[in-house]
């Protein structure tokens, strides 16, 4: 009964030790695979920060070229209102000016009818270009020099004053205006940019 007994603790020792080889076995396969599955996350996801890092940088870098170009495309606008207010009043006055004055308008009445007589064709000339420059050179800087408001840039609502200041010109307006001139001018280019 001893040599049953026996066989059987031997039995039972030989599957309890089985049993632990094979278990071990598992859990270092487990382990193995853990530290595989590990190190491949931590792969992909160092490939991803370093994707979202180039992705952001590029955004930046876009978004600064962007907001540069929007900026100058700004100032091209502020700056051809002010050419644009400059004519309309300074030719504005001129030509009221002008058309008051029955004389000048006689003789600019003759010239044409003149010149239609000869060429069949009406022309306007000037044999004094620059009498005009410089009669329109003078209108501007008066103008300029009484200060000059441009309430609309681009159709956008602005508050900006052109004042002569130490020998030039300068614009003013609040910090607010300039916030929210520019957040009108750029809010269409960045919608299209971001969506």
């Amino acid at each position: 009964m001893n040599s049953i007994k026996d066989l059987t603790d031997q039995l039972f020792q030989e599957g309890v030790e089985k049993g632990r080889k094979e278990a071990q076995q598992l859990i270092d396969e487990a382990e193995k695979k853990k530290s595989e599955l590990i190190a491949a996350a931590r792969q992909e996801a160092a490939q991803i920060i370093e994707a979202a890092k180039k992705q952001a940088q590029e955004l930046d870098k876009n978004t600064k070229a962007e907001l540069q170009l929007f900026a100058r495309q700004a100032l091209d606008a502020l700056k051809s209102e002010i050419v644009n207010l400059l004519t309309d009043k300074v030719v504005r006055e001129a030509i009221q000016t002008s058309s008051n004055d029955k004389t000048f308008m006689q003789n600019l009445l003759l010239v044409f009818v003149k010149n239609w007589a000869e060429n069949g064709e009406l022309e306007i000339q000037t044999s004094e270009a620059k009498a005009l420059t410089d009669f329109f050179k003078a209108k501007a800087k008066e103008l300029l020099d009484k200060g000059l408001t441009i309430k609309q840039v681009n159709n956008l609502d602005t508050h900006f004053i052109l004042t002569a200041k130490d020998g030039s010109y300068k614009i003013q307006f609040g910090e607010e205006e300039f916030i929210n001139y520019f957040k009108e001018f750029l809010r269409p280019q960045l919608v299209e940019m971001l969506f």
